[in-house]
């Protein structure tokens, strides 16, 4: 290891270079810490994204299921009544083949 020349930089005491070498781990430790604290919490902003997104696709969903229900409905509602000309042709069609019409 390369020995470092202590006196451009105002080290020449050995006990004031050994504090500042501890201070220096000190501030090493200090920045590791706070590293892996960002690092925490952005995984847990990751994670809270990804439930996010699960949760609005889950809504999407659910407005989508309670569409086709609602357009299900509808078109039930036409059926009973006579009014949906797509079901009423093809049911006559239907009809008219079984008689051999068509």
């Amino acid at each position: 290891m390369k020995q470092l020349d202590l006196k451009p930089i105002g080290l020449t005491d050995r006990a004031e270079y050994n504090a500042t070498v501890a201070n220096f781990a000190q501030i090493q430790a200090a920045y590791n810490d706070i590293q892996n604290q960002i690092a925490a919490v952005s995984d847990r902003l990751d994670k809270l994204d990804d439930e996010k997104a699960t949760h609005d696709d889950v809504e999407d969903l659910r407005k989508e299921m309670y569409q086709i229900r609602d357009d299900w409905h509808n078109r039930a509602s036409h059926i009973a009544l006579g009014t949906d000309v797509e079901t009423t042709k093809a049911v006559v069609e239907q009809i008219l083949q079984e008689k051999g019409l068509i």
